[in-house]
């Protein structure tokens, strides 16, 4: 039969490329897998003979042998936020160090396209998925977590025998507050974010911090918006309109503080001196800003590759990574 013939009909297989090639199936394998034990000019012929016949690796064949495939899903809210693209690339170079490819779900919180994405992981015999599951509740993801090893980025869990890896928001966002009470600003409001279902941890650090100095019951200048720029903008001028005393700023991420200072600017406000601003995050284009966004540093890539790793661990375990407070010009 034809290498023509044979595509036509039905999907090449290894016995196809090792018959084409005049090799045997192992040589294959080792060709296709860049192993050393093969000489230059037997790996040309084998992928000649690849790309003559469409030869594409079976993952769910794979799969079915090992039980998993060399699969990884990563699940994010919303890939236009700068702040995934960086976790992307700690957990894609993590899964390359481990012999691992990674597939990207974008699922907008959305709680269909979260159990989607993990629906599709599992057809696929997928070694595992981390991720930001912001729309799902957490029994259904402990379900999940029977079948498909999972662990779950940036949310407080309940369950002991669930995985995680957060960042140290508490710590941060008390250093936010301190921030802007060292600089003389007491009549502080917070830009929280309306996406998910997840408590945040930010909510709560930043009502409490504010009440032990003496601020009183702050949850009133709390007003949610969507967690972009626009977001930011359109909540700030609702907490300004509402509290025109409010002279500083604590936003959920860094998208929604710069969303802050471009609201004060608009209404007349110098930043810092009449609204101080302080963001979470530190997204390159925050220090490129004018004023430049004091914010909260997250390690993004280190977070990305800290996911992986406590996938492949597979043992039950909570990973909270540190934080830490950039001083800029905005606080």
């Amino acid at each position: 039969m034809s290498p023509e013939r044979m595509r036509r009909e039905k999907r090449a297989t290894i016995e196809d490329v090792a018959r084409v090639a005049g090799v045997g199936r192992q040589t294959v394998s080792r060709a296709l897998n860049d192993k050393a034990e093969i000489a230059p000019e037997t790996r040309q012929r084998v992928l000649a003979a690849v790309a003559e016949l469409g030869y594409r690796p079976n993952a769910m064949a794979r799969g079915m042998r090992t039980q998993r495939s060399d699969v990884i899903g990563l699940v994010v809210s919303d890939i236009a936020n700068p702040f995934y693209p960086a976790v992307a690339r700690g957990v894609y170079d993590a899964a390359q160090d481990a012999g691992c490819s990674v597939v990207l779900y974008n699922t907008d919180a959305d709680p269909v396209r979260e159990r989607g994405a993990l629906e599709d992981l599992l057809a696929r015999s997928a070694r595992g998925v981390v991720g930001f599951f912001y729309g799902t509740a957490e029994s259904v993801l402990g379900e999940y977590a029977k079948s498909i090893s999972l662990v779950v980025a940036d949310r407080v869990l309940t369950d002991p025998a669930m995985r995680s890896v957060s960042n140290d928001f508490a710590t941060g966002t008390r250093a936010a507050v301190a921030r802007l009470l060292g600089r003389g600003h007491r009549d502080l409001g917070m830009l929280d974010s309306s996406v998910g279902v997840a408590l945040d941890e930010r909510r709560s650090a930043f009502l409490e911090a504010c009440a032990e100095a003496g601020l009183g019951n702050l949850s009133a200048r709390v007003v949610q918006g969507a967690p972009s720029i626009d977001g930011g903008l359109a909540a700030s001028r609702t907490l300004l309109a509402g509290f025109p005393q409010v002279d500083g700023i604590f936003a959920f991420n860094d998208l929604m503080g710069i969303g802050a200072v471009r609201a004060a600017l608009e209404l007349g406000r110098a930043v810092p001196a009449d609204c101080a601003v302080v963001g979470f995050d530190d997204l390159p284009m925050s220090a490129l800003i004018h004023p430049p966004l004091t914010t909260v540093r997250i390690d993004k890539y280190g977070h990305g590759q800290a996911l992986v790793r406590t996938l492949l661990t597979e043992e039950p375990q909570r990973l909270v990574l540190p934080v830490t407070l950039i001083g800029r010009a905005t606080a």
